[in-house]
């Protein structure tokens, strides 16, 4: 619409110069016609006069030959004849008068007709006037001497003999216009001579219409008559005139704006394409200028931390690699210090993420405003960060630093209405002991902190030799382990539970075991805990529930018997994503009803679990799972947790039956814990029975429900027909709900 619109107005523009171009030229080519008309009109003007004053040189010329001679008049008039005759044809007569202008003699030079007068009539001025004259000649009207009015007669006096005479040279003023004219005009032109309103010669056709506005004029004075000139063009030689063709002129205009309407079309396409690409150029520059800005966002954030913004692993890895061979070479010592929160898994649980991700940010800046300049500080883990520094007397330089962190970080954080208090524990390692490797230093500093991390709070630990051969033992029990699983060398055994009135199996307690290479089998606290450092916790617990339910669906079709399956779960099985959905499924694909399914979890576990922020438990309680709890003792933590969610039943740990009966205060927290579950109707049970005693103590207090070694050990599922077809298996119907 743009071009169409520049095409427009350029076709206006064209339009308008095209007609003032052609005003202009037709103005420019009529001036010179105007300018030539006006010349030739003027060298005509000019030829006329000079013609009339030869015609005066000439009869000055005849009076001057007249006076000298002594012929007689009459012999003066032949000889004049003779002189004039042949060189001026517009004299046509030659009168010769006497002193009172009567008629002496006369010679026609062009006609035989000679006239009939008597003498010269004029009006008396006129003859006052020629007999003034002396020595020059008076040209005068012919009056008489002529037919024609409008013919003149050029005067002579001559003194003979004391007698004056007049000689009369009596013109014909249309031949000599005539003659003149035609010898002198330019071909072309047409030429009109009046005298007032009479006609004194034409020299024209029919072709006047250019007339009105191309003539030109100019006026002689004949003695005492005026004579009008008017001049102008034929069509022909007015056409001939024109330098410029003014009809081509629009043609021209015409085509020269189609040209630039052209060259504006082309121009603004070329323009648009410009602007087209300036836009593309624009926008790739834009893009380059994202993709750098992008590129210098991901090199940031590849190497800080969205969380803290501090700089995380991999740009401290690119700083210890360019810095420590510099160190090496001058034989300077680095520390490295491994920062971990205490406990910041709970603090997280319990007060949520957002106050956890705060307390990060904070001990990010509390590290970087501390009193000491280190080199670098990183974030390296979840709670974990890192900082370097030169180090100038070894170990008594690191305890400096240490003792500083710690007490730049020991008040209380204040976060959204809470007092969080925070501890650290410290993991030192030096680049000489690592040789200067980067990895080896952060190896040694990840294991001088997993040494502090054995203490309660505020841990701090140096790498030694020792602790690389612990590191070295566990990342051999992990890769054993992944072969393990890989291999189904993880194995679920299964512990019967008593019910000890009827002296028989009321349900089974499903524990892993880990088939070694000679074929022992290693224990849960061997293993368990480094599985939960990895990712091998979930599928495992996966595998395991699969694996019981198949087991469990065995049984039941085989034996035709109901028993409870109760599963121990730490935090980290109960924190899997979808365990109550996993739990759920199995149920229903292996048809058991969810009543007969135990979760157990230690009484830490419990507590922290019961707030209204947790509801893990309330999900399992609502698909019909029933909750257990293996408890230690009673105090007012517990106490609460029961009230906010019931369990279904209270197992006696394996710690607090280890001295019952000899153990007065552990069996008296037995006890109560016995009654608890009555007063409750709690489902009570103990584990860890590895004696007759205490089993009488149990049946004594109507604790009717335990396992441990002294009744059944942990075995296959194998194992679990031939125990089943041993004994009468009673139905399960004494439990308490």
């Amino acid at each position: 619409m743009k071009n169409w619109r520049a095409a427009a107005i350029t076709a206006v523009i064209g339009l308008v110069l095209t007609i003032t171009a052609t005003y202009l030229l037709e103005q420019h080519d009529h001036r010179r016609i105007s300018e030539r008309i006006q010349a030739d009109a003027q060298s005509l003007e000019a030829n006329l006069r000079s013609n009339i004053i030869r015609l005066l040189y000439a009869g000055e010329l005849a009076g001057e030959l007249l006076k000298t001679s002594t012929s007689s008049p009459a012999t003066q008039l032949a000889q004049l004849r003779q002189a004039i005759a042949p060189y001026y044809p517009a004299i046509h007569r030659i009168v010769m008068f006497d002193h009172e202008f009567k008629l002496i003699e006369q010679y026609n030079l062009s006609t035989d007709t000679l006239l009939a007068i008597e003498r010269f009539d004029a009006p008396p001025f006129e003859l006052a006037r020629l007999e003034e004259l002396l020595v020059s000649t008076l040209l005068t009207q012919a009056f008489n001497l002529s037919p024609d009015p409008h013919d003149m007669a050029l005067f002579l006096a001559i003194e003979h003999q004391q007698q004056r005479y007049y000689f009369a040279l009596v013109m014909d003023m249309e031949l000599l216009l005539d003659s003149t004219i035609r010898h002198h005009i330019i071909e072309g032109y047409q030429i009109q001579v009046t005298e007032g309103d009479t006609l004194v010669y034409r020299f024209a056709g029919q072709e006047e219409q250019l007339k009105e506005k191309w003539h030109r004029e100019f006026q002689i004075r004949v003695a005492d008559r005026y004579w009008q000139f008017v001049m102008w063009p034929t069509p022909l030689k007015f056409a001939q005139m024109h330098v410029i063709n003014v009809a081509v002129v629009p043609i021209i205009g015409i085509l020269l704006t189609l040209c630039f309407i052209g060259l504006v079309l082309r121009y603004k396409y070329q323009e648009r394409q410009l602007e087209q690409l300036q836009r593309e150029q624009y926008e790739l520059a834009q893009q380059l200028y994202q993709r750098d800005e992008v590129e210098q966002q991901l090199a940031y954030l590849s190497e800080h931390d969205a969380l803290t913004e501090v700089p995380n692993r991999n740009a401290l890895l690119r700083f210890l690699a360019e810095r420590l061979p510099e160190l090496k070479a001058q034989q300077i010592d680095l520390v490295a210090i491994q920062i971990n929160i205490d406990r910041f898994k709970y603090i997280n649980h319990a007060l949520g993420h957002k106050i956890g991700d705060e307390l990060l940010r904070r001990m990010a800046h509390r590290i970087q405003q501390s009193d000491i300049e280190f080199d670098f500080i990183a974030r390296i883990g979840g709670d974990e960060f890192l900082v370097v520094k030169e180090c100038l007397n070894g170990v008594e330089f690191a305890l400096t630093l240490t003792e500083k962190i710690f007490a730049g970080t020991a008040p209380e954080f204040y976060i959204d209405n809470y007092e969080v208090h925070a501890s650290l524990s410290l993991g030192v390692a030096f680049a000489s002991d690592a040789d200067y490797d980067a990895d080896t230093l952060l190896r040694h500093a990840d294991s001088a902190l997993l040494e502090a991390k054995q203490g309660d709070y505020r841990g701090l630990s140096f790498y030694q030799r020792s602790l690389q051969s612990e590191l070295s033992k566990r990342q051999y029990i992990l890769e054993q382990l992944h072969r393990a699983v890989e291999r189904k060398h993880v194995e679920v055994h299964y512990q019967p539970i008593f019910a000890l009135r009827h002296k028989t199996v009321s349900g089974f307690e499903a524990l892993m075991r880990w088939r070694q290479h000679d074929g022992d089998f290693a224990l849960p606290q061997d293993f368990l805990l480094l599985i939960e450092h990895t990712g091998l916790i979930i599928p495992l617990t996966e595998r395991l529930i699969r694996h019981v339910f198949d087991d469990y669906r065995e049984w039941r079709q085989r034996h035709h018997q109901q028993f409870t399956i109760h599963f121990n779960l730490s935090g980290k099985q109960l924190a899997i994503p979808g365990l109550v959905e996993l739990l759920q499924t199995n149920l229903q694909r292996h048809n058991i009803p969810p009543e007969y399914l135990f979760i157990e979890i230690d009484e830490d576990l419990y507590c922290r679990h019961t707030s209204p922020a947790n509801d893990i438990l309330r999900k399992l309680k609502a698909i019909g799972v029933k909750i257990g709890v293996t408890a230690s003792g009673l105090n007012y933590t517990t106490m609460q947790a029961i009230q906010e969610c019931t369990p279904h039943s209270i197992k006696i740990s394996r710690t607090l039956m280890k001295d019952i009966p000899h153990n007065k205060v552990q069996a008296l927290i037995a006890e109560t814990l016995i009654k608890l579950g009555d007063e409750r109707t709690l489902h009570v049970s103990a584990v860890g029975v590895e004696t007759q005693q205490q089993v009488d103590f149990l049946l004594q207090r109507d604790c009717i429900y335990a396992q441990g070694y002294y009744l059944a050990r942990p075995m296959p599922a194998k194992e679990i027909h031939a125990l089943l077809d041993d004994q009468s298996v009673a139905p399960v119907t004494n439990i308490q709900e």
